[in-house]
């Protein structure tokens, strides 16, 4: 189910996915890609009859009063809405549809409704309570140029441009008639908004340029489309506690309601289950069918989707994501209060790094990472899309009022640190077989997040600093989602050159970082600059100083590795060279990687 739903998103995303989803807050002072529907006006006028969803709320609770609101006749609610008094009482958030004439306006599509001001109302108010986030603050502000003062006066009328689209005239199969605006509310669930109107998940991931389980949050909207006039099953309500498999989830609220300061925001990250032989089996059938379609639609408005080599691995996997799935995974979301008390109110006796803080909650202790909104938006992404063992687990968040605001990312903590402390603290506990086991489960984590996910990405961040090493001596990579940006990388640095010189992202600048963690396996130190590694390798060319290539090779090495297997050390040392290759077309994929440590594993 989760491989043929996403099979489909790929497939069908061409045909009329022309709008995109915004993530950001109702409040928010920016515009983003989605913040307003676009539009192409530049052809003629485009008008389409079509629909929104409206939630009754006090003063707000009976169709006539929402006919009122919206500016269209109270019949034509009641005809949609299985209600047939204007005037009865409707109870709290239900589900209203209101027909409305979506126009083509400035290359954005918009419904304007005049709105008369009452006192001590303000943009935010009106936009994220009274509408409902069927509109944007900054946009009610951009469309009247009123500053908010002037809202005090209760006999100010400005016009209100709620979000709606049109579907794509360049459909030719016409299998869309209406995209009606639905606002997102906490506990809503993609499962649960596809029954209500009768249209499948997929179908609403592709018209709003959805990944397929990604992340979305309340007081934002995403677009239903519908072949026919929307018609809403009523018998089903969100529950509170679901826990129905879906793109759209509520995180694990730690038993607690938001306190005071409200700092326990509701994220939505994955959870989904594979249930049955009969799934499998259409699983793996889908799966091959996947990867013949899968370079028609690469494409992703992701630049850690760009590649720039020729050379991949072709072979088929069967993604952890599908096994790992058959449990359920969410986020716990913590008050900063909570966040304070294991840090110590973030004290300098805890810091592990300029913005990561070690904690203590409940007995276990975590990494708590701060970061801005945008970046905890990626990494909750990305992670929400994958689960696997050798890559650093997120537990919870704890999400700021709003985007001036910090937010914090709260991770499983690996006692043994970073593996670039082990080397430099304790190398005598790392002996060549768990240096060739850290070096495999590195290598297992990025070859799944290059081959084994939907979509693949790319980690840009592997270096010794990166890598956590548990209490067993496992590892398991971090900063997935970190974004990098080659201008502010030091020259001194050992990176992919086409990354540092051209800042050109691909699986193979992974896989140079990955040689370098190899140099430092073996030199049992970290390794900045290369041409220092590439002088002292120079006896796999025939440059050396004429002894043997074994007693080279041990000098080259960490004098703690003095009893390795040196066969296997020569074979490691290779490939660590062929992996910092300066063309990245003659670098191995982490395929071949896998294959050539898999032999030495023990």
């Amino acid at each position: 189910m989760l491989l043929m739903c996403i099979i489909t998103f790929f497939l069908l995303r061409t045909i009329y996915s022309n709008q995109f989803y915004d993530m950001s807050l109702c409040s928010a002072s920016k515009f983003y890609p989605g913040t307003q529907y676009t539009c192409d006006d530049g052809i003629g006028i485009q008008a389409c009859e079509t629909f929104l969803v409206y939630r009754a709320k006090e003063g707000l609770d009976t169709i006539s009063k929402i006919a009122n609101l919206f500016g269209v006749f109270q019949d034509k609610i009641l005809m949609y809405s299985n209600v047939t008094d204007p005037f009865q009482k409707l109870e709290k958030d239900r589900e209203v549809v209101v027909p409305i004439q979506c126009d083509c306006f400035g290359g954005f599509f918009l419904f304007n409704v005049s709105f008369q001001v009452s006192n001590g109302e303000s943009y935010i108010s009106i936009a994220c309570e009274v509408f409902e986030g069927l509109v944007k603050a900054q946009t009610l502000a951009e469309h009247n140029y009123l500053n908010e003062k002037n809202l005090t006066d209760s006999k100010v009328e400005f016009t209100v441009p709620l979000k709606c689209a049109c579907p794509d005239r360049n459909d030719t199969k016409g299998n869309i008639h209406y995209l009606v605006t639905y606002p997102i509310v906490e506990h809503d669930e993609v499962e649960l908004i596809s029954e209500k109107f009768g249209v499948s998940s997929s179908d609403i991931c592709v018209a709003n340029n959805i990944i397929p389980f990604s992340t979305v949050f309340p007081n934002t909207t995403v677009l239903i489309p519908l072949q026919k006039q929307p018609f809403i099953n009523y018998s089903l309500n969100a529950d509170p506690n679901t826990d129905i498999a879906s793109a759209f989830i509520p995180t694990v609220t730690n038993g607690r309601d938001n306190d005071d300061h409200g700092h326990e925001k509701k994220f939505y990250p994955i959870s989904f289950s594979v249930g049955g032989s009969s799934a499998i089996l259409l699983i793996l059938f889908g799966f091959g069918f996947f990867w013949k379609t899968r370079a028609k639609h690469k494409s992703l408005n992701d630049k850690h989707r760009v590649s720039t080599s020729t050379r991949t691995s072709t072979n088929s996997c069967l993604s952890p994501d599908l096994i790992a799935g058959m449990s359920k995974y969410s986020l716990v979301s913590y008050t900063i209060d909570e966040l304070n008390v294991a840090t110590n109110f973030f004290s300098e006796e805890n810091k592990l790094g300029s913005s990561v803080h070690k904690g203590n909650i409940k007995g276990t202790e975590l990494v708590i990472k701060r970061m801005e909104f945008k970046d905890a938006y990626r990494v909750i992404n990305i992670h929400s899309i994958i689960n696997h063992t050798n890559i650093a687990l997120l537990e919870g968040v704890c999400y700021g009022d709003d985007e001036s605001l910090p937010s914090y990312l709260v991770f499983e903590f690996a006692i043994n640190g970073c593996l670039k402390d082990c080397l430099k603290n304790n190398p005598e506990m790392l002996p060549w077989q768990r240096r060739i086991q850290i070096a495999f489960d590195v290598a297992v984590a990025l070859h799944y997040i290059h081959h084994c996910t939907i979509p693949s990405f790319n980690h840009m961040n592997i270096s010794s600093k990166n890598i956590l090493i548990t209490g067993d001596w496992r590892a398991k990579i971090g900063n997935l989602g970190k974004e990098c940006d080659h201008v502010l990388v030091s020259t001194d640095e050992w990176i992919a050159p086409e990354f540092r010189n051209h800042g050109l992202i691909s699986p193979k600048v992974d896989v140079f970082a990955f040689g370098v963690v190899l140099f430092e396996l073996l030199i049992g130190k970290e390794v900045k600059i290369g041409d220092f590694v590439k002088e002292c390798l120079g006896f796999l060319s025939g440059n050396g100083s004429g002894n043997g290539c074994f007693d080279e090779l041990r000098r080259f090495m960490d004098s703690n590795l003095r009893d390795c297997p040196i066969g296997e050390a020569l074979c490691v040392t290779v490939l660590a060279k062929a992996c910092v290759d300066n063309d990245s077309l003659h670098r191995p994929s982490m395929n071949d990687v896998l294959m050539i440590l898999a032999r030495m594993v023990r």
